[in-house]
């Protein structure tokens, strides 16, 4: 079934080359201004299906155009992607430490003095 729209596909698809970002009542204005009789605000809803289907043909056109070597991807970003937010140290490597168990930085108890592990001195 043709549309009203088929007489002026080319004159749409000129505007769209030189201004893209145009929007279906835009274009609804300027055939209304060139052809009153013919168009009002009725008419968005058909100007907007049809912009929709000229601007996924062109963007169809676009991707088949791209050469799939030249394709661009973001590159990795450095660090790890699980997401936990984890800084510290990589929790598969051994401690430092020569006893085992023992944290880093923490104190022997076997060399404290009693007064440091009750408080009652």
């Amino acid at each position: 079934m043709p549309s009203k729209l088929d007489p002026h596909i080319l004159t749409i698809q000129g505007w769209l080359t030189t201004q893209p970002q145009l929007t279906a009542l835009a274009i609804v204005d300027r055939l209304r201004e060139k052809h009153p009789e013919e168009f009002g605000t009725r008419q968005h809803s058909i100007v907007q299906r049809l912009l929709r289907a000229l601007r996924r043909k062109t963007a169809e056109q676009l991707v088949a155009e791209e050469p799939l070597g030249q394709a661009t991807t973001a590159a990795p970003l450095p660090g790890g992607v699980d997401g936990s937010g984890y800084v510290g140290p990589d929790p598969s490597t051994p401690l430092s430490s020569s006893k085992p168990g023992k944290l880093p930085g923490a104190a022997d108890q076997s060399t404290l003095h009693p007064c440091h592990l009750s408080n009652i001195c």
